[in-house]
């Protein structure tokens, strides 16, 4: 159950393309669910693998007793925002 919440918390935190200029809209693209469909599936490990290893870190915490899933699914989707804001950045950079 906790690798479904981390998956949905990793696909909720994926960054659009063009997010960093969200006033202006993006320019057409011929294909725009290619780059979003990469980011998502980035954003969906990012968020697992985050959430999955800071739950392992912190299990045996008292800080967060009682939280672990709160906080793991926090840090699932701002591990996934952070990579594929970078992601974003690095593919929108090649063209």
């Amino acid at each position: 159950m906790g690798m479904l919440f981390y998956l949905a918390m990793g696909w909720c935190g994926t960054k659009f393309p063009g997010w960093w200029r969200f006033p202006v809209p993006p320019h057409p693209d011929p294909e725009p669910w290619r780059d979003f469909s990469i980011l998502s599936v980035i954003g969906i490990i990012a968020g697992v693998a985050g959430g999955t290893l800071f739950n392992n870190q912190i299990s045996q915490n008292a800080l967060f007793a009682g939280q672990e899933m709160i906080a793991s699914g926090m840090f699932a989707f701002a591990a996934s925002g952070i990579v594929t804001g970078v992601g974003a950045v690095m593919m929108k950079g090649k063209r």
